[in-house]
């Protein structure tokens, strides 16, 4: 998810409620870019005539300052371990300011995901106990199958489900959600094409999801899907999908804007401010995949709106909240005085994309120039200067962990200016002509400004023009699904553990003007059409591997620097466990604080 979500901090909110990114596949949003959006097997649910059910000892895997923070309390108080709730002050999460949206049918980066994660809980979960081996477990599904070929796909509500407040939760509970995420055709309603008749539903064509069935009477719903996917359960589990109550479909794209009443974990305390989003326990949460409602949980998560990561991470060094995001050049001095994160692997990319539809540096015509780019950036600078050596270079987009990736798939990757200036050259000599420096846009105060410097230096050594062009960060990706992007920053953490999270979220022409800031290609889109419905892993990593190579070597429309690791620092005295997945999400429920 950029955070999609989009991307940048390293996940700050999430609850054990929700599968992740995400994007959140989710961008990264403000922050210390450590994004995530995770690796894992998806277990094939195909079978001889339907998939086995997820439940029984016999079943397959399920489908599978002035403007400081509050200070903290308990200053003067010896740390006891695992003393039961407190309160939990994050700074963090929205380090570069408040979230555009935190209603699950609109939001689009990671940042924002962890608080919907912690206010909700979907139809399955990711359980990365195992960080080398994910697995798609139901939630509030009970049982999920999938017929031979992944085709049509039923689950099974859950006896009990229930909302906060104690409003039902069955089986059109979410057939109703899915309409109403329809209607307000957010950032991720592309995923609703997976179902059949969703295509058709958001051109407004049609008045419902055709093929979804919700029977209250048995607690099944039934999906049928456009086209076969296995790995349906995992985008199951995504905020997209999340059941929201009827004040929910009543209240419309307000939804957002006053007490969103949920079914996760935590509840909010009050409507959102720019300032800060609190929420507190909820006493009726049914727990999470296991079971385990973790009692001795945080009473509350308080997660404050800062101006950028350096002044939040100051306010953290004065002992005015619990975490931060590390900022750029600081890895090294937060090791040596706090807790971190910065030792876990996420499973997110740190990247740039470039807009085909731009003609300064779209089209064919523009292939060698766009090459030139890619091989003239020194990824290791970067990596060393900005980050002190904390994230690996990356060699692609897909980062390891997620099943079928490989090293080395783009040709353009490895710093070698002779190669860029030669490109550059005949990119020239063809015709070539820079009317005006090549903007590098990126999101304001969310620690990028070093990272865009290095490459506009690398840049005007090989002689290509280009400019360091900051958006506002509250707006910045919403901007560039409107079309702004040029070259733009667009890191990614998974929303679940699959390749074609990377692939189609980003890259495909259906996230057109979604997650895909400018790229279509008939190729591509045809190997990833073919992935998507692939059930042997080996033949789908593949087709997947070969659209990949068409995205970074063929068509050159995207930039890879590096992939993510953990990014932040924590109180490790106050704060006595942190637990972080390989997703980049914080358990906020398995968080426990010394008294």
């Amino acid at each position: 998810m950029n955070t999609k979500r989009r991307s940048i901090k390293l996940l700050s909110v999430v609850a054990v409620s929700s599968i992740a990114i995400a994007a959140c596949g989710s961008d990264d949003d403000g922050g210390t870019d450590t994004d995530t959006d995770t690796g894992t097997e998806v277990t094939d649910t195909a079978g001889e005539d339907t998939a086995p059910a997820t439940d029984g000892e016999d079943a397959a895997p399920a489908t599978d300052g002035e403007d400081a923070a509050p200070a903290t309390d308990g200053e003067d108080t010896e740390p006891v371990e695992g003393a039961a709730g407190g309160d939990f002050i994050d700074l963090g999460t929205f380090a570069g300011g408040p979230p555009e949206h935190i209603d699950p049918a609109l939001n689009s980066t990671l940042d924002a995901y962890q608080v919907i994660n912690a206010l909700y809980d979907g139809l399955t979960e990711v359980d990365s106990s195992d960080p080398d081996s994910n697995v798609i477990v139901p939630l509030l599904a009970e049982t999920v199958e999938a017929n031979e070929d992944a085709s049509v796909w039923t689950f099974t509500i859950k006896e009990g489900a229930q909302f906060s407040d104690g409003e039902e939760i069955n089986a059109s509970t979410f057939q109703n959600s899915w309409e109403r995420a329809a209607d307000l055709a957010g950032d991720y309603s592309y995923l609703l094409t997976f179902i059949e008749g969703g295509a058709e539903r958001l051109a407004g064509e049609a008045d419902t999801l055709t093929g979804v069935v919700a029977d209250d009477a048995t607690r099944t719903l039934t999906v049928t899907l456009s086209a076969p996917y296995s790995n349906f359960d995992a985008v199951a589990g995504f905020q997209l999908l999340f059941p929201v109550p009827a004040a929910a479909i009543e209240a419309g794209a307000e939804w957002e804007n006053g007490v969103m009443i949920g079914n996760g974990p935590y509840v909010m305390e009050s409507a959102r401010t720019d300032e800060e989003i609190q929420l507190s326990r909820n006493e009726n949460w049914q727990g999470d995949f296991n079971g385990e409602t973790w009692p001795d949980r945080l009473d509350t998560i308080t997660f404050v709106s800062g101006s950028d990561v350096d002044t939040a991470y100051t306010a953290f060094e004065a002992g005015e909240g619990d975490n931060a995001n590390i900022p750029p050049g600081r890895v090294t001095d937060a090791e040596a005085n706090y807790g971190t994160t910065t030792g876990q692997n996420v499973l997110g990319s740190y990247h740039f994309v470039i807009n085909d539809r731009d003609p300064r540096i779209g089209g064919e015509e523009n292939l060698k120039l766009r090459q030139a780019i890619s091989a003239a950036i020194d990824r290791e600078d970067i990596n060393e200067s900005v980050y002190n050596g904390s994230r690996t270079t990356s060699t692609g987009i897909v980062p390891p962990g997620i099943p079928g990736w490989v090293e080395g798939i783009c040709e353009f990757c490895a710093y070698d200016p002779d190669q860029a200036q030669t490109l550059f050259d005949e990119w020239v000599a063809e015709g070539g002509v820079q009317s005006e420096p090549i903007p590098i846009q990126f999101n304001a105060d969310s620690g990028h400004e070093p990272v865009v410097a290095i490459m506009v230096d690398n840049l005007a050594a090989i002689g290509i023009e280009a400019v360091a062009t900051p958006l506002p960060a509250e707006t910045y990706f919403s901007e560039l699904a409107g079309g702004a992007c040029t070259i733009c920053r667009a890191g990614w953490f998974a929303d679940y553990p699959t390749y074609d999270n990377f692939m189609f979220d980003l890259f495909h022409s259906s996230a057109l003007d979604g997650n895909n800031y400018g790229f279509t290609n008939e190729e591509f889109d045809a190997l990833v059409d073919e992935g998507k419905q692939t059930t042997d892993a080996d033949a789908q990593a593949a087709l997947f591997q070969d659209a990949e190579r068409v995205l970074l070597n063929d068509a050159t429309m995207a930039i890879p620097i590096n992939w993510y690791k953990g990014d932040y620092a924590y109180d490790q005295e106050r704060v006595t466990n942190f637990p972080v997945t390989s997703f980049g999400l914080i358990n906020w429920e398995q968080v426990t604080l010394a008294s």
